[in-house]
Parts: C-alpha cells; sequence; structure tokens
C-alpha cells in the first residue's frame, strides 16, 4: 500500500478504516491495485475528530 500513497497522506485500508472511522477524519480514496491482492478500497487519514 505504500507504494501507492499519496505524498504527504496516510493510506488505510478498509479493515484500518472500520477500526478509527468514529473517531478520526478519514476520505474514501477508492480502488488501488496492490500487487499480490489484487484491487483494495483505501482510504486517506486526515485525524482525529473532535
Amino acid at each position: 500500500m505504500e507504494s501507492h500513497a499519496i505524498a504527504d497522506n496516510i493510506q488505510i485500508c478498509e479493515a484500518t478504516y472500520q477500526i478509527l472511522k468514529d473517531k478520526y477524519l478519514v476520505e474514501k480514496r477508492g480502488l488501488i491495485k496492490i500487487k499480490g491482492k489484487g484491487e483494495m478500497m483505501t482510504y486517506l487519514l486526515h485525524g482525529r475528530k473532535i
């Protein structure tokens, strides 16, 4: 996943999103082709919710 990330952003997978979604601000990035895994839904982590 790191090789497909946008510079200066934290990219997370669906499983991590499910854990963090209630306490953190996340933006859906979309499907990304990941070597050895196929297409995965990814999100960008922006920070804690207030």
